[in-house]
């Protein structure tokens, strides 16, 4: 098991994004440079994440809290219990 703690939310969809070699060359620079201060966010989807709120904060006009509080809370998902049933090993 991975020894990160889990920072993607459950309702994250997933995407796909094509990046060039110098994008790539840009997110291991800033996640190097996250690194040497310790912080948690050093994933390719932290940066480019945190990235877009701060281009949407000075070019949108609104701040994450006023976006945030715009979404609708999804109401959590029930699951049924699982149906996996653990079968005895044979003693040979």
């Amino acid at each position: 098991m991975s020894p990160r703690e889990k920072h993607i939310l459950d309702d994250a969809q997933r995407t796909s994004v094509c990046l060039t070699a110098k994008d790539r060359a840009a997110i291991l620079w800033i996640a190097q440079s996250r690194r040497v201060k310790k912080s948690k966010r050093t994933t390719t989807n932290d940066i480019l994440v945190d990235g877009l709120w701060e281009l949407f904060d000075k070019t949108g006009g609104k701040s994450r809290d006023q976006i945030e509080a715009m979404v609708p809370v999804a109401p959590p998902i029930e699951r049924s219990p699982s149906r996996v049933t653990q079968m005895p090993k044979s003693r040979r």
